[in-house]
């Protein structure tokens, strides 16, 4: 649960004005807001509440989080509107970099045997990263080249 409050503080922050522009914008007095994000007083933040603050923030914060609370990762899909097969292969070349990366970091991080905590760090990101590309270059490809 600290990633879905660290989420709704970062949220706070990001919206322009901050935390009192955040309270207002949800109808909530700052100390409203602060009670539900730190559930004080038996409060917290309901899953709409999240949403708002999240389509206020103009972040993914609170998708992130719930994504990795499930043991997962959040996937942007991209604006397909303006998409072609050149954007398509932009996206594919930047998943060919992301596993070159893998393979360069995971041999530096298994060299000794054994994967410290900084190590892992990188290479879940990677795997992120990769994660996402896929999924966004697959995302693409089917708006661009399925016709049903």
């Amino acid at each position: 649960m600290d990633r879905l409050r660290t989420a709704y503080q970062t949220m706070c922050k990001a919206m322009p004005g901050g935390w009192p522009a955040m309270a207002a914008a949800l109808g909530f007095s700052k100390d409203g807001l602060e009670n539900r994000v730190y559930e004080r007083k038996g409060q917290s933040v309901s899953v709409h509440e999240a949403l708002q603050m999240q389509a206020f923030s103009g972040t993914t914060l609170f998708a992130e989080a719930v994504a990795a609370e499930a043991g997962g990762v959040f996937i942007p899909l991209p604006d397909v509107a303006t998409v072609d097969d050149e954007e398509i292969q932009r996206v594919y070349m930047e998943l060919v970099d992301e596993v070159g990366r893998l393979a360069r970091e995971w041999r530096e991080a298994t060299r000794d045997g054994e994967v410290d905590k900084r190590e892992r760090q990188r290479l879940e990101g990677i795997r992120d990263a990769i994660c996402t590309k896929v999924t966004q270059m697959n995302h693409l490809t089917f708006q661009v080249f399925c016709r049903s």
